[in-house]
């Protein structure tokens, strides 16, 4: 009859699958030798001769002693046989099915979307039962346990909003480069030939600038240096460009011009002509996708500017001293002064050494936790067989066992939490699309990115830790066990992941030094 009955269990990724299942497949071989070799059957020994020495220990003067003595073995008894009954035998045959993600839908939300359905059997993947022929079975308390965990799981992690994934979409922004040397080469002229001498123009007037105008007249594709007359309109290239014929008007005087060969355009136009202008050139530089994906989210007109200028000039913000805050901190209060802006300068130049180092020890970090997780939880598995009998089949044991594993499961929530943090904060302090655009093109704030960066990636190692001690509050000491498994397990790979990207860091310095 038991091979009749089966425990169908839901993993949320496939690592999960294969070490649950070799869990159980090990605690079955560890169970069966116990019951083979009579050690399951120690604690009810262990019981009646506790007993009877303590009975003997009271003397003879109580006359109902022997009825004492056969009412406590009856009470604790039941109790064992019970917990022996749930929590030991392995009744179930197990089947784990992995539950499908529905992958476009987790990058919208930036946390991982279950496929339609919700936990119906058409959310779930292909079942596994065995692994080289052995199949796996497990004990009623056990099952109900995993079941609850993951529904409450996953519940919880539905739970999270879905909203834009702004830190995808940065990511994947700063992924693209003007990869043409070509066009390399023509946007540094554009910078030194039109962008420089408008730039100069505009301080040698005086007076004082706006902090949106200031923005904009940061970077090459200034709208106000386009549409202002005595900027762009009365720069020119330094040499023929390709795409603008000669004008006898404008190139008459120049050299290496002439009717039928490319003329000399002015920095109104050498910028944005359509189909050859630099705008236009860079712009087909993103992949057509992501402005797809991009245009969803923005539909302002000026939007696709912010894209260009986060390629084109990607530390413009730390160029022009566009410090503003969006989280305040604590720092000094009294808004700067000579030390406190050495210290800020500081402090970016070493942020921007140790965020590359820092963001690839954490990318290996996020990687590394749910396979140390899933290492964990199967080692828990394997020990209950042994933590039970040496417990006496214990009520008390079996329940720090069972918030032990809902603790291990439900840190995937606290990780999903955190990387919805990650995607969206940036939606959650900077409320107009403005604001939200400076931020991805790094025109502003990129002090505060780069402190965000930092405690973005430490909250995937604190708020399990937070967890953890809160459950301490409630009396699980296995919470600093927990916590400290999650923390040795996944440091070696975030130490591989600083490691190399310090190298990678280390010789593109070299290589600009050169």
């Amino acid at each position: 009859m038991g091979g009749l009955l089966t425990a169908p269990l839901v993993v949320f990724d496939y690592f999960a699958n294969a070490m649950t299942l070799l869990g159980w497949i090990i605690n079955n071989a560890i169970w069966n030798v116990m019951v083979g070799t009579g050690i399951a059957a120690v604690p009810f020994i262990t019981l009646v001769l506790s007993e009877w020495f303590k009975a003997r220990q009271e003397g003879d003067e109580a006359g109902t002693k022997g009825i004492l003595t056969v009412n406590r073995i009856e009470t604790r008894l039941y109790a064992m046989i019970l917990a022996y009954a749930f929590t030991c035998l392995p009744l179930l045959q197990v089947q784990l099915a992995t539950a499908d993600i529905d992958e476009s839908r987790s990058l919208e939300c930036g946390t991982r979307q279950f496929a339609a359905g919700g936990w119906s059997e058409g959310a779930f993947g292909a079942t596994e039962s065995s692994i080289g022929g052995q199949q796996a079975r497990i004990p009623l308390w056990w099952a109900g346990v995993h079941a609850v965990s993951h529904g409450l799981t996953a519940a919880a992690i539905h739970a999270i909003p879905c909203s834009t994934d702004f830190e995808s979409v940065r990511m994947e922004l700063d992924l693209h480069s003007v990869e043409d040397p070509g066009l390399q080469q023509e946007v540094g002229e554009f910078q030194r030939q039109c962008f420089g001498p408008a730039r100069n123009r505009l301080l040698q007037e005086g007076g004082t600038i706006e902090s949106t105008r200031a923005m904009d007249v940061d970077w090459i594709g200034s709208n106000y240096f386009q549409a202002t007359p005595g900027y762009y309109d009365s720069f020119y290239a330094g040499r023929p460009i390709a795409g603008f014929p000669y004008d006898a008007d404008r190139d008459v005087s120049r050299p290496n011009t002439g009717p039928g060969m490319p003329g000399y355009p002015s920095c109104r136009e050498w910028w944005s002509a359509e189909s050859v202008g630099l705008r236009a050139r860079l712009h087909e530089e993103v992949s057509p996708r992501f402005w797809d994906d991009f245009r969803s989210i923005f539909t302002s007109s000026d939007a696709e500017d912010y894209v260009i200028r986060r390629l084109v000039s990607p530390r413009s913000g730390a160029a022009s001293g566009n410090l503003d805050q969006a989280v305040v901190g604590f720092r000094g209060l009294d808004g700067g002064g000579f030390w406190d802006a050495t210290v800020t300068a500081g402090a970016m130049v070493g942020g921007t050494l140790s965020i590359l180092p820092f963001q690839a020890g954490m990318d290996m970090l996020k990687q590394a936790l749910p396979m140390v997780q899933g290492i964990l939880v199967m080692a828990i598995i394997i020990c209950l067989p042994f933590v039970m009998v040496i417990s006496s089949y214990s009520f008390k044991v079996a329940g720090m066992a069972t918030f032990g594993l809902f603790a291990m499961w439900f840190l995937t929530f606290w990780w999903e939490l955190a990387r919805w943090i990650n995607a969206n904060l940036v939606d959650l302090l900077y409320r107009s699309d403005a604001a939200k655009l400076s931020w991805l093109s790094a025109a502003n704030n990129l002090y505060d990115r780069m402190v965000l960066q930092f405690v973005e990636g430490m909250m995937f190692l604190v708020l399990p830790t937070i967890w953890v001690a809160v459950l301490g509050w409630a009396g699980l000491k296995s919470g600093a066990a927990v916590a400290k498994g999650i923390g040795d397990g996944g440091n070696p790979s975030r130490q591989s992941g600083e490691k190399g990207g310090g190298q990678i860091q280390s010789s593109g310095s070299g290589g600009r030094l050169k």
